[in-house]
């Protein structure tokens, strides 16, 4: 039985942190959404059709795979809260989209606000995307969602923030389903729970699991972590432990393969130590 299991085993088994640069520019997130300020927040029915086009281009590009015309939407000076500008940003792009086929990008605009005066506005997207991609003869598919806001400036996206993302990336005839059970914000810390259930009864089949969190950085982005998997006594990994020390962004992923395929789900988690 675990020989059915290791051919589902990449050659270098990680979690592949590139997966996570699926954003051109209006990333993904969960389900909740972060709003803005109620004082502030405009309906998106109202919002500028100048936004709206932008929006459509973007997903336009991306679908597509244009860089060139996607960059066209993003200042020189562009930054994101993980620590990427505009050069490393377009560079990590440039080789996620040479790893997956089929991409689909679909954004939705949540919330905008005017600043300033003219052309300038922060909105709020969530943004969709599958793909496909194939390594050593097994196909990977992509799934994921990411909230994050955005800093618009004269027609081009200056700065991003990610408010929420969660990453799925599966393969095999049967991979298993997971229920993830996990906070978006901690204390530095802080005592955490960590419950990841694989939904379907096993029967007498063989499950291995492991869990793994990362510090969410430039580096972390090009830098994939290994883990160790271990073999499973129940259909899940449940796990109390510590968040880190230190305040900022994290990658929590869970991986579970089983005989009939395998699933890696990633989360990202605030650590804020609250005032």
């Amino acid at each position: 039985m675990l020989q059915l299991i290791y051919r589902f085993l990449p050659a270098n088994l990680s979690v592949r942190s590139w997966c996570r640069l699926a954003i051109p520019a209006l990333l993904i997130g969960c389900q909740q959404a972060v709003m803005l300020p109620a004082q502030a927040e405009k309906s998106i029915l109202t919002a500028p059709t100048t936004l709206k086009t932008m929006l459509t281009k973007i997903d336009a590009a991306a679908n597509g795979q244009k860089l060139p015309e996607l960059l066209r939407y993003y200042s020189p000076n562009f930054t994101t809260s993980d620590g990427l500008n505009r050069i490393a940003w377009q560079q990590s792009l440039g080789k996620f989209w040479q790893s997956y086929s089929n991409l689909t990008y679909t954004t939705t605009l949540e919330s905008w606000q005017t600043e300033g005066k003219g052309n300038s506005y922060t909105a709020n997207t969530i943004t969709k995307i599958t793909g496909i991609q194939k390594i050593d003869g097994r196909t990977l598919n992509l799934q994921a969602t990411i909230q994050s806001r955005q800093k618009i400036v004269g027609g081009q996206i200056l700065q991003q923030q990610v408010l929420q993302e969660r990453t799925q990336v599966s393969s095999g005839v049967k991979p298993p389903t997971i229920e993830l059970n996990l906070p978006d914000k901690l204390q530095p810390n802080a005592e955490y729970s960590l419950d990841a259930i694989v939904t379907e009864p096993l029967g007498d089949e063989v499950l291995m699991g492991a869990t793994i969190e990362q510090a969410v950085s430039a580096q972390g982005y090009a830098q994939p972590a290994n883990y160790k998997l271990e073999l499973l006594s129940a259909g899940g990994l449940f796990k109390i432990a510590h968040a880190p020390g230190k305040s900022g962004d994290y990658w929590f992923s869970t991986v579970f393969i089983r005989p009939a395929g395998m699933t890696t789900l990633t989360q990202r988690v605030h650590v804020v130590r609250e005032k």
